[in-house]
């Protein structure tokens, strides 16, 4: 995975609980890079950077994690839109059940896999039984009593209960996308990617994955004869193959991604496109109040360090302004988040006084580091053991490999560590699901009687229903002072000058690429 979150997609995999969802509509991702030049040539080959090797591409496993790559082989039957909206895919229309325990799917007439078979509900079926039941980490896997396939077009979801995220669950990259029957051997194995996607699978090695049109996709032919993902795990190899012609794009949260000095450095090349999008995610500071230092079950001590932390300077200093200061768990672009920014200003006397109140003039804390999660990880350690400093807080930074800090986190053997939300499709209910439950051996915050404000609003049966339980989280979560959010990462992409009609996805999982094109 890539280095600044490849731990943190293994956990939103583990810990996913979800439910179901209304339907809408919605447009697609922005940041066309084209300028005023709209034409977009046929064919021609793109060529984009890939953070680290892959696997066998088996959307059913947790081994690969270039969600980019898999998203033009595998499709779902409903997609993620803007502002979370759930737009079509395989499925053409569906309707959830006035109770909200029965989800029936239309599907498309005449999708076929790239190998020619045709896409059915019962096929559909007997591939969503390869992981329903036994997906317990997936709402809808758990909640799914039975799918049944009456007719060759209409696929049905029997559940237990009413979860409304399980529309949204449905557009996760894996393990819910769709291999064609000849993807799996006589006894099961998964021997190929097959999909009904708008690419294939040509080669994949170590080095690179290639992958070509497929000329009977149902969404209309791509524009584009190959897409090439090259293996370059050097971040400044990235660069320099990107000012030099040699690669067409790097960036994105599991692609390649970029650091701010990168992007600063790529502002000033003539020709590269810089794309940004508000942030999807937020990095909070997380107190261990169970079995890490004691005080921390103190929520003046929490305010303390919140009041304590220069936000302001992180964004400017540590992220050349391309962040911005966070004061809630969830930025606003993820539905159901606090819209308003929270007043949390930095106010060192208050922060003391705080202490004082606690009983906690002087304080020894252990943050625990994996120097690989952000470029910046280990500068804004230090900037934020400077500043609690300032406070009488001593933070002692143990710096961890990446083994060596899941483990330990696991352990719960902390008493700070940095967090990255997830992002949408997943948030905002995986990461309470997975983070804020007392249910959850990793959680990072929990107390008495959230587990049943969660709940309410995962059950929530209208919008108006949802948003007002959100709403009960949000306000506890920040009387409870739970966590210390810090910043929100934007999303960036690099994109070079023979590429024509590029635009981001509206999650960065998914990236469209039907209507790119090459001009060289």
């Amino acid at each position: 995975m890539r280095g600044r979150r490849r731990w943190r997609a293994a956990v939103a995999c583990a810990a996913l609980v979800v439910g179901l969802a209304a339907c809408g509509s919605g447009g697609t991702g922005t940041g066309d890079t084209g300028g005023g030049d709209t034409a977009v040539p046929a064919g021609g080959t793109l060529r984009v950077a890939l953070g680290q090797p892959e696997a066998d591409l088996n959307g059913l496993q947790y081994k690969t994690h270039s969600f980019n790559v898999l998203d033009q082989i595998y499709e779902p039957l409903v997609r993620y839109g803007p502002k979370g909206e759930i737009q079509p895919a395989l499925a053409e229309r569906w309707e959830v059940s006035p109770d909200g325990r029965t989800l029936t799917f239309h599907l498309r007439a005449g999708v076929t896999f790239s190998d020619g078979t045709a896409f059915t509900a019962p096929v559909a079926k007997t591939d969503m039984e390869r992981w329903i039941g036994d997906t317990p980490f997936l709402g809808v896997s758990r909640q799914t009593k039975v799918i049944e396939a009456p007719d060759e077009r209409t696929l049905v979801l029997r559940l237990t209960d009413p979860y409304y995220p399980a529309l949204q669950e449905l557009t996760l990259m894996r393990p819910v996308r769709f291999r064609s029957p000849a993807s799996f051997d006589a006894a099961g194995n998964f021997v190929k990617p097959i999909g009904t996607g708008p690419y294939k699978l040509e080669s994949s090695s170590q080095t690179e994955i290639v992958l070509v049109r497929n000329d009977t996709y149902w969404g209309g032919r791509p524009n584009l004869d190959r897409v090439v993902f090259a293996v370059m795990p050097n971040s400044q190899a990235r660069l320099a193959a990107l000012k030099a012609g040699e690669v067409d794009v790097i960036g994105g949260d599991y692609l390649a991604p970029l650091a701010p000095e990168e992007s600063l450095d790529l502002r000033r090349q003539s020709g590269i496109s810089l794309l940004t999008e508000p942030s999807s995610t937020n990095l909070l500071l997380a107190f261990n109040t169970t079995t890490g230092n004691r005080a921390l079950a103190d929520p003046r001590v929490r305010e303390a360090v919140n009041r304590a932390l220069d936000r302001d300077a992180y964004a400017k200093v540590l992220f050349h302004d391309l962040a911005k200061p966070a004061t809630q768990v969830f930025p606003p672009s993820i539905p159901y988040a606090p819209q308003q920014p929270r007043e949390v200003s930095l106010d060192q006397q208050k922060a003391r006084d705080l202490l004082a109140q606690a009983g906690q003039s002087t304080l020894s804390l252990r943050l625990i580091l994996d120097p690989g999660m952000l470029p910046q990880a280990r500068t804004l350690s230090e900037a934020v053991q400077a500043d609690l400093a300032k406070v009488g807080i001593q933070v002692k930074i143990d710096q961890l490999d990446a083994a060596g800090y899941s483990d330990t986190a696991a352990k719960r053997d902390y008493d700070l560590r940095f967090y990255l939300t997830y992002g949408p499709p997943y948030d905002p209910f995986a990461m309470l699901n997975a983070n804020f439950r007392s249910t959850e051996p990793t959680f990072l915050y929990t107390a008495p009687g959230l587990d049943g404000l969660i709940d309410t609003a995962l059950a929530g049966t209208t919008d108006a229903v949802r948003a007002a339980a959100y709403d009960k989280v949000w306000r506890r979560l920040d009387d409870d002072w739970a966590v210390a959010p810090v910043v929100e990462l934007p999303r960036v992409w690099a994109v070079g000058p023979a590429v024509k009609g590029f635009t981001l996805g509206v999650t960065e999982y998914d990236l469209p690429l039907t209507k790119v094109g090459v001009a060289r």
